[in-house]
């Protein structure tokens, strides 16, 4: 079924889902573009007419066995889309409510409504789940958001709105997965609100199931001296879509955006930013790294816009990726977009094979060549992971990048494939 007749289908049922303002001004946001293909300029090279179901179904709530938090006792839990707070623990201090969207209008919201999965979600959500880290407020351990996705051939929709008051500090560790050999779709928004001098960390690990469709957003607005950390961990999946937007609003606001995409098979990761310097005296940086084995195929589109009177912007884009078979690619595309003329702002991209002189010189130092190519392929690893700056939450996920990625590839190697 060709694109087209696959959103005339979606329309169809999300017009009768969409009840209050706001799902219909998104829904309509959604009809302009329709689901995304290879001729609009920000999806030019992933397609979705062979994951996405011809029709469109919202999954319905389910009842799951608890999985502990594997980052301490706070912890929110959604099944299929839905906010289950019979599982949730939050600390006291920070403020949970969910808010009807009777009572929002369209710019409550901070998605792009060019963001056309983040358009069909709000189209369906009737509520928002919202959570306020009130001010000078600091929470040391990280509070860990868990989907699970447990019905086949349907969406699950979590929305989440974060609002980081005044010098407030907290980390979020928001992980989506669901079982292999099960076909559904996960389209999730996370907004954070960072207000003076707030401090958040947002740390997204994609382990979806091997079959799933995942496309999520991420988005963030910084007041002044706000500080937001973002980073992307994707491993699982067979095609995923990570949108990330950035606002910087006022001077002294600071954002670094990272990542690291492992892929095998013929799985495919799509990642697509943007970080805005609408104000002078404000920073911003970018590492997204690629490995792919096997078929896999990665995409790269990062985006930095500095308007005309943000001056005295720094801002740093770097896309590295490792290609460890002839039959893996990777397209990549930093951008500037510059109308200060008072900025430093540098960009990059990489894609090659490991170094054969690098391992040359490990195996002269006494490795083998096995082992030297496990241990290239590590660094390579854990040097993305490192931005993460919090020696809990990067075990935690190099634990992942073993089991769900190295383990298999260092068995490739060992097998001389």
């Amino acid at each position: 079924m060709k694109i087209n007749e696959v959103t005339d289908n979606y329309i169809k049922e999300l017009e009768l889902i969409a009840k209050s303002d706001v799902q219909k001004s998104a829904l309509s946001f959604f009809k302009e573009r329709g689901l995304p293909h290879t001729k609009m300029e920000d999806w030019l090279y992933t397609k979705v007419t062979d994951v996405v179901p011809e029709s469109f179904k919202l999954a319905k709530t389910d009842s799951a066995k608890e999985v502990e938090s594997p980052l301490g006792e706070y912890s929110l839990y959604f099944i299929n889309g839905s906010y289950q707070a019979q599982m949730s623990k939050l600390p006291s201090e920070i403020q949970l409510e969910t808010i009807s969207t009777n009572d929002l209008s369209i710019a409550d919201y901070l998605d792009d409504t060019k963001d056309i999965f983040g358009m069909l979600n709000a189209s369906v959500n009737s509520s928002i789940l919202k959570i306020k880290v009130p001010k000078n407020f600091v929470q040391e351990a990280p509070i860990t958001i868990i989907h699970q996705a447990t019905e086949a051939n349907s969406y699950s929709t979590p929305r989440i709105h974060i609002e980081m008051d005044i010098h407030s500090q907290c980390n979020f560790v928001e992980i989506f997965q669901g079982a292999d050999d099960l076909n559904y779709n996960q389209v999730s928004v996370t907004n954070f609100t960072l207000k003076d001098g707030a401090i958040a960390k947002h740390i997204k690990v994609q382990t979806e199931g091997n079959l799933a469709f995942h496309a999520g957003s991420v988005n963030a607005t910084l007041k002044r001296d706000a500080n937001f950390k973002s980073f992307t961990f994707n491993t699982g999946a067979i095609k995923a879509r990570h949108n990330l937007q950035v606002k910087l609003l006022e001077p002294g606001a600071e954002a670094s955006v990272d990542g690291l995409y492992t892929l095998a098979g013929k799985q495919h990761c799509d990642n697509f930013s943007l970080i805005h310097h609408d104000a002078e005296h404000t920073d911003s940086s970018q590492l997204f790294k690629g490995v792919l084995d096997e078929s896999a195929r990665g995409v790269f589109t990062g985006k930095v816009l500095v308007d005309r009177d943000a001056q005295k912007v720094n801002s740093e884009q770097l896309n590295k990726n490792l290609l460890l078979t002839k039959k893996a690619h990777v397209d990549t595309r930093p951008q500037l977009e510059v109308y200060a003329d008072d900025v430093k702002c540098a960009h990059g991209a990489t894609v090659g094979q490991m170094s054969d002189e690098e391992a040359f010189y490990l195996q002269s130092r006494g490795l083998s060549k096995e082992r030297a190519q496990k241990l290239l392929i590590h660094a390579f690893c854990a040097d993305a992971i490192l931005k993460i700056e919090d020696t809990q939450i990067e075990n935690y996920l190099s634990n992942i990048l073993f089991e769900s990625f190295e383990k298999n590839v260092f068995e490739h190697l060992k097998q001389g494939q």
